[in-house]
């Protein structure tokens, strides 16, 4: 009986080496990713938006309330996970950049679930190389912690789930794999209002796809306006009207000045020849997932879910490449399924439908080009290129250069910023009441200064309070300790020259950065000995 109590212990104890065995395949584009994304933990704190997040996630783990006394324009889940972050490991760069890591390899992982049952093992390696690529360079912005990086590995693996379950066949009433899917789904909106997009499209797929019925449809779309409704209800309790100006009209405004601020620089599209051109693709694909519902080889809803995920970088129309993360896992899987042949006696009609999604994905992608890449992928001479950013990391690894001049070469405010906190630090000012007059709010978190202002990027700040001299005399009246100013955000909104020139000294500066100490403080701050 021992004997056999052996065996037993011994084959169980070998079960997870098979399993293992199985999954070789999975290890290079894994390791890939990781070693590509190395750089990452090396970062200063050097991308604007992600100080603003971080700001506004210090001033919510102080107490204070989401949209009526701190501001974002993103929902609330963006925040509480900054704030999570912050609360278990600090805000250091390295910190913040563990959890896109992980999202990343989640999305990676969803990505291999899809491919690896829909399209067989080789493209299932092709679609995972691509997207570890991607997500491990820095050419999305997928390692800065972003809505877009976090939001991907939900919508990822919701999108495995239909288009993995969406052919087979009920074994209940009321199926309960929907409400997993639906509960994904709600997740990417909690992180970035333009998930529904996403959201719409796995909505699509089930009315359509396989063995289509309306209760899946309704099980989904019950599960993603409850959990939605959740957030949305309280924080519309708290801050009212604020909430739709955020999550809405904000952006409408935002999207507007971008389109005028093209004029200048570049081609202008107008907002009516994107909505018009969102629509012609969009019928494409609505026509295409309609004519091939009946069809048993799913691969199709790929294209749907890649050319509507492209839709939205196509109609934002701005530079930002971290906009374009979304619609990765759905165009890599598409990309990879590209030569897949058709039965011998596959009608012309589906052949035909087949090339319509081939196509629409494609002019939604051309849309969305404009969006760019960040990092140019070129061996340019210029410190923003993946020559730089993966030479400069391997030079410092191996000491042939100091962190501190790897960090430098990200933007010309980072050894501003270290040198302005050095002097706060020295000077006992920690913690101080003060406005950085700036898009760069890393000074905030670098010296634990108090926000006072709805919002640290003082570009919203204009926007919510007023660009009428309303945020100017706000200042006044909250009369901070420190302002601090930076070169291009003070020749941008010069109206602060009124405050500065009232009550405030110049008492340090690092290049185009300069700290404003209130008149009463200096003297204590300067001379603290008080003998002159």
């Amino acid at each position: 009986m021992a004997a056999a109590a052996g065996g037993r212990f011994t084959a169980a104890r070998r079960l997870p080496s098979y399993r293992l065995r199985r999954r070789v395949w999975l290890i290079g584009p894994f390791a890939l990713y990781g070693l590509l994304r190395i750089p990452s933990f090396l970062e200063p704190h050097w991308y604007t938006d992600e100080a603003g997040y971080v700001t506004t996630a210090r001033a919510l783990l102080q107490g204070k309330v989401l949209y009526a006394q701190i501001w974002t324009n993103k929902p609330p889940l963006q925040i509480w996970t900054v704030a999570a972050v912050i609360q278990f490991l600090g805000t250091s760069e390295a910190a913040l950049h563990v959890l896109t890591f992980l999202s990343g390899l989640l999305t990676l992982l969803a990505i291999a679930y899809t491919a690896d049952r829909l399209l067989g093992r080789r493209r299932a390696v092709v679609a995972l190389v691509l997207a570890a690529v991607m997500l491990g360079t820095p050419l999305l912005d997928a390692e800065l912690i972003l809505p877009e990086s976090l939001l991907i590995a939900p919508m990822a693996w919701a999108g495995a789930l239909v288009l993995t379950r969406v052919a087979a066949p009920e074994t209940r009433r009321w199926p309960l794999w929907p409400v997993a899917v639906g509960a994904l789904a709600a997740i990417g909106i909690a992180y970035q209002q333009t998930a529904l997009a996403d959201t719409c499209v796995f909505g699509l797929i089930l009315a359509t796809a396989g063995r289509a019925s309306w209760r899946r449809a309704a099980v989904y779309s019950a599960t993603v306006a409850s959990l939605t409704a959740a957030w949305l209800i309280p924080a519309i309790v708290t801050a009212g009207g604020r909430v739709a100006y955020a999550l809405v009209g904000f952006w409408v405004q935002f999207t507007e000045a971008q389109v005028q601020g093209a004029g200048q620089g570049g081609l202008q599209v107008p907002i009516p020849i994107r909505a018009l051109f969102a629509l012609v693709v969009l019928a494409m694909v609505v026509s295409g997932a309609w004519l091939r519902r009946r069809d048993r080889d799913i691969s199709w809803a790929l294209w749907v879910w890649a050319a509507v995920a492209l839709l939205v970088p196509t109609v934002a129309g701005q530079p930002y490449p971290h906009y374009l993360l979304p619609s990765l896992a759905p165009t890599v899987l598409a990309l990879s399924s590209l030569g897949r042949r058709l039965p011998a006696v596959a009608p012309s009609r589906r052949r035909l439908v087949r090339a319509g999604l081939i196509a629409a994905t494609g002019l939604a992608f051309v849309g969305a080009a404009p969006t760019g890449l960040d990092w140019s992928p070129f061996f340019a001479t210029s410190n923003h290129s993946l020559a730089a950013y993966y030479g400069g990391a391997f030079a410092t690894l191996t000491r042939g250069q100091s962190l501190i001049n790897y960090q430098d070469q990200f933007d010309y405010r980072v050894p501003e910023d270290s040198a302005l906190a050095a002097w706060i630090k020295a000077h006992g000012l920690e913690g101080s009441t003060a406005v950085v007059w700036s898009a760069d709010a890393w000074l905030y978190d670098l010296d634990d200064l108090q926000l006072l202002l709805p919002t640290p990027p003082i570009y919203n700040d204009e926007q919510l309070v007023g660009d009428d001299g309303s945020l100017v005399a706000k200042v006044a009246d909250l009369d901070p300790a420190i302002v601090i100013t930076e070169g291009s955000a003070k020749h941008a909104y010069p109206e602060i020259n009124a405050v500065l020139n009232d009550g405030y000294t110049d008492v340090d500066g690092s290049g185009s950065e300069i700290v404003w100490l209130r008149n009463d403080l200096v003297a204590s701050v300067m001379d603290p000995t008080g003998l002159g």
